[in-house]
C-alpha cells in the first residue's frame, strides 16, 4: 500500500511539475515578452491627432452601487478624451438602492452623453454585457467596473494601439490593488497579481491572452458575439470570443486601473472561488479552441497549459498531497503530522513576511486551493453576481 501511494504522489506532482514546467519554457521564456513590451511603448509614443481619435461606447454594469457610482462617473469624464466622443451606457441589473438616479444626476452635472438602461429583474454581468453591446453606437467599446478608476490615459493609450493593430480585437489593462494596510490576504494577492501580470504579458507577446481584467478592456463591436448568460466570467468569455472571431486578445501593462482588494482571507475565498469557478467554465466552454490550427500559438500552447492548469493541476496537487501525507502516516504517525505542522507553519509565514520564494509558493498553494473549491461549483448556474465585501471600507468604498 505505501508503495501505491508513493506512486500516486509521485505521479500526480511529475505531471503538474510538466504542465508549470511546460508553461515556464514555452511561455514564460519564450524571449518575446521584453520586444513586446519594447514596440507597445513605440506605438505610444506616436500622438493621435483629435480629430482622429474615434468616438467610444463605454459599458458600466452596475448592481447596488450608489457609493461608488458618483466617483466612476466622475472618473470617466476624466479621461483625457474628448468628452464629446464618448457615450456611456450604464447597465443597471435591477438595482435597489439610488444607484440609477444619482447616476442620472451625474450624467447632467458632467455633461456625459450616454443613458442608463435598466433590467426589470436581475440578469447578470453577461447578459448586461450583451445587452450593452446591442445599444452601443460606436465601433469600440470599452467595458469597466463600478467599483474601479482608471488612470486618466488609459482609454487613450488602448485606442492608440488597437487602431494601429489591425489583427488586435481586444485590449485588456493591468490591476494595480489599492493597498491601505497589509494582511495576509493582501500579501497572498500580492504575489499572485505580479505573477498574473507576467503570465499576460508573455502570452500577449506569442499572441493572446484570456481571461484579462474586466475592470478596463477595449474591444472591437465587430468581434461581439454574445457571450453564454449563465456560464463564465464576462472578461473571460469576452477574451475568448474575440479569439474566436480570429483576432488577438492582448494584455498591456502600461495601461492601468486601480481596484480595491479584500483584505481578510475569508473574503478573498468567496471572492477568489466565485471567480475560478467562473473562469473555469469559460476555458470549458470555449474548449474546442484546444489545438486548432486557427487560433495558431494560443489554439497549440497557451490555451491547453492553461487548461490543464485550471482544471487537471488541482486536483492532481490534492492527490499528490493526501498520497504522500497517507503514505508517510503508515510508516511514523509523528513524523506525519511533524511534516503537516512544518507544512501549516511554512504557510503562514509565506502570508507575514516578505521573503518573495516563500511568498510566490505559498500563493500558489493557496490559488491551488480557490481553483479546487472552483471545480466542485464548476456546474453552478452563475448569472448573477453579489457584491464583492469589503473590509473596513473607505467612505466612497462599497
Amino acid at each position: 500500500m505505501v508503495v501505491i501511494l508513493l506512486v500516486i504522489a509521485l505521479v500526480a506532482f511529475a505531471t503538474v511539475s510538466a504542465v508549470y514546467g511546460l508553461y515556464v519554457l514555452l511561455i514564460l521564456s519564450s524571449g518575446k515578452k521584453k520586444e513586446y513590451v519594447r514596440l507597445i511603448d513605440q506605438a505610444l509614443i506616436k500622438p493621435l491627432a483629435h480629430q482622429d481619435l474615434p468616438s467610444v461606447s463605454i459599458l458600466v454594469p452596475t448592481y447596488n452601487e450608489e457609493v461608488v457610482i458618483s466617483r466612476k462617473l466622475q472618473n470617466l469624464a476624466d479621461l483625457n478624451y474628448p468628452l464629446e466622443k464618448l457615450e456611456v451606457l450604464l447597465l443597471d441589473d435591477c438595482s435597489s438602492d439610488r444607484t440609477c438616479e444619482i447616476a442620472q444626476n451625474m450624467f447632467t452635472k458632467l455633461g456625459l452623453s450616454g443613458k442608463i438602461i435598466r433590467s426589470p429583474d436581475r440578469s447578470g454581468a453577461n447578459a448586461s454585457y450583451n445587452r450593452g453591446v446591442r445599444n452601443a453606437s460606436n465601433g469600440l467599446i470599452m467595458r469597466t467596473d463600478a467599483d474601479v478608476t482608471i488612470e486618466a490615459d488609459a482609454l487613450e493609450k488602448a485606442v492608440k494601439i488597437i487602431s494601429k493593430n489591425e489583427d488586435v480585437g481586444g485590449i485588456t489593462a493591468r490591476m494595480a490593488p489599492i493597498i491601505d494596510q497589509t494582511t495576509a490576504a493582501v500579501k497572498v494577492e500580492g504575489s499572485y497579481v505580479t505573477f498574473f501580470g507576467g503570465m499576460l504579458t508573455a502570452e500577449s507577446a506569442i499572441h493572446s491572452t484570456f481571461p484579462g481584467y474586466g475592470g478596463f478592456c477595449l474591444l472591437r463591436k465587430s468581434c461581439f458575439s454574445p457571450i453564454s448568460v449563465h456560464r463564465g466570467s464576462t472578461d473571460g468569455n469576452i477574451s475568448l470570443a474575440v479569439i474566436k472571431k480570429g483576432l488577438r486578445y492582448i494584455y498591456v501593462p502600461q495601461i492601468v486601473f486601480h481596484e480595491s482588494i479584500s483584505h481578510k482571507l475569508g473574503e478573498q475565498r468567496r471572492q477568489k472561488v466565485r471567480r475560478a469557478t467562473r473562469m473555469i467554465q469559460s476555458a470549458l466552454i470555449h474548449r474546442d479552441i484546444i489545438f486548432r490550427e486557427k487560433f495558431r500559438e494560443f489554439g497549440r500552447k497557451i490555451f491547453p497549459l492553461r487548461l490543464a492548469m485550471l482544471t487537471l493541476c488541482p486536483v492532481l496537487m490534492l492527490a499528490g498531497l493526501v498520497s504522500l501525507f497517507l503514505a508517510i502516516l503508515s510508516y511514523s504517525a509523528v513524523l506525519a503530522v511533524s511534516l503537516a505542522f512544518a507544512a501549516c507553519i511554512l504557510l503562514y509565514l509565506g502570508t507575514r513576511i516578505d521573503i518573495p520564494p516563500l511568498n510566490s509558493v505559498t500563493s500558489l498553494l493557496i490559488h491551488q486551493f480557490y481553483l479546487l473549491l472552483g471545480l466542485l461549483f464548476v456546474g453552478k448556474r452563475t448569472g448573477t453576481w453579489k457584491k464583492t465585501e469589503r473590509s473596513q471600507p473607505n467612505k466612497d468604498e462599497p
